[in-house]
């Protein structure tokens, strides 16, 4: 049984997975050698279950007949990070990281990415038409993770480049030979080359970035080594980037597919729906669709039995469209109460998105921005281009298992005039 939707679903994988959580809500795949899990409280149970579902992965194999790599690249490849962890060196890493990378420090950039955002904007606003993920959605938050790690401007597209792989790689096969390992490895050492030295130089000399404070953070008498500090670099180039890239493309996407619910933002001058929408996205449209697992001891699941060493695909997607969690699951709802805020769209357990702040002050202010400079925002399609449940036919998702979103969103507007009707 294939435990993957269709690939003419990426854009829209619900019916799939109402599909299997009515008739296989645990399911194996026999091609993929990989189980399944698609309700909303296995996937939840299996995520606070670090004991029993590692997130360490296995070492890349050889296949049959080949010369293993040299064991530097196998490092590169599994160097253990705050997502390929587990207890007790992932609760020392994410204590240490954390020190560093605190809510209040993020609080401190609203006004800096506010200004990347209206900056952005100003580029595009008077051609009256964009392509949000590449005009916006692409370069807010790589400037500022970038920013953020004290690259200099001019190497701030080397970020997108290494962003694209990595999208195009997520939940391809790990045995060595496979486009998507080589491709994962090459990324890894390249940011090594570019970061190793930025390490070196901060350790001498800090600035006011986040490695220099990475190289400084203690907690319970721990610091970060340079193999962790450069593996929290990849991590937040995948996670803090690509997934914000992803919210803010799906936002927009699912806003403008159910207009009434649009109509109800604009209505409200405030802005207090925004964080709503924010967190109804990261629902309806979760940027991540899964997470991988695998068994380090035998376990059930809903009376299933899982033996040990066997991978587990954790469907996010599936979980946050259960009918028995989130009543009309289908159906995106901005003033969806009082279970909008029990998604697991960023995890759950220790593993919980550290991230999370960053990516929901991105996402917030995006749509801030959107809302006060744009006005009469709308899809930009051929004429002749039908809608299918809202949704222009010729836009295209991503080229991922594991990640949600478009490669493009084309739009046309007007500009809103300061003081007349918010995004009209």
């Amino acid at each position: 049984m294939n435990i993957f939707p269709p690939l003419g679903q990426r854009l829209d994988p619900f019916k799939f997975y109402a599909t299997m959580r009515e008739s296989n809500p645990i399911a194996y795949d026999d091609k993929n050698k990989l189980w399944g899990v698609f309700r909303y409280y296995d996937v939840q149970s299996i995520l606070g279950d670090y004991t029993h579902f590692s997130s360490e992965p296995p070492i890349p194999s050889p296949q049959k007949g080949k010369q293993p790599q040299k064991e530097s690249r196998q490092i590169a490849f599994s160097r253990p990070s705050l997502l390929k962890s587990d207890p007790p060196y992932h609760r020392i890493l994410r204590g240490v990281i954390a020190s560093a990378f605190t809510p209040m420090a993020i609080a401190r950039l609203e006004s800096r990415i506010e200004d990347v955002a209206n900056h952005l904007v100003d580029r595009v606003i008077k051609n009256g038409r964009m392509d949000l993920i590449s005009d916006l959605a692409y370069p807010l938050p790589v400037t500022v993770i970038a920013e953020l790690l004290g690259v200099p401007s001019e190497d701030h597209n080397i970020f997108q480049v290494w962003a694209d792989k990595l999208v195009s790689s997520a939940g391809g096969e790990l045995n060595e030979d496979s486009d998507s390992t080589k491709n994962l490895i090459t990324i890894q050492s390249e940011m090594d080359e570019y970061f190793g030295p930025i390490i070196d130089k901060r350790s001498k000399d800090p600035h006011q970035d986040l490695i220099s404070s990475l190289i400084k953070a203690e907690a319970d008498g721990n610091h970060l080594n340079k193999e962790e500090i450069l593996a929290f670099c990849t991590l937040l180039l995948l996670a803090g980037h690509v997934t914000t890239v992803n919210l803010i493309g799906n936002a927009v996407l699912s806003l403008l597919q159910f207009q009434e619910q649009f109509t109800l933002l604009k209505r409200d001058a405030s802005y207090a729906l925004i964080p709503s929408v924010i967190e109804e996205t990261l629902r309806y449209r979760s940027p991540v669709q899964a997470v991988f697992r695998i068994t380090n001891r035998g376990a059930k699941v809903a009376n299933q039995l899982i033996e040990p060493g066997q991978g587990v695909v954790i469907w996010l997607g599936s979980a946050n469209h259960d009918e028995k969690v989130f009543p009309d699951p289908d159906r995106f709802d901005i003033s969806r109460s009082p279970h909008g805020h029990s998604h697991v769209g960023f995890g759950n357990g220790i593993h919980f998105c550290l991230g999370a702040p960053l990516a929901r002050l991105e996402g917030k202010i995006a749509l801030k921005v959107i809302l006060e400079r744009l006005k009469d925002l709308q899809f930009e399609y051929e004429q002749d281009s039908d809608l299918a449940e809202g949704l222009p036919q010729n836009i295209q998702p991503l080229r991922s298992l594991f990640f949600h979103g478009v490669s493009s969103l084309p739009l046309k507007f007007s500009q809103n005039v300061p003081g007349g009707p918010i995004g009209d």
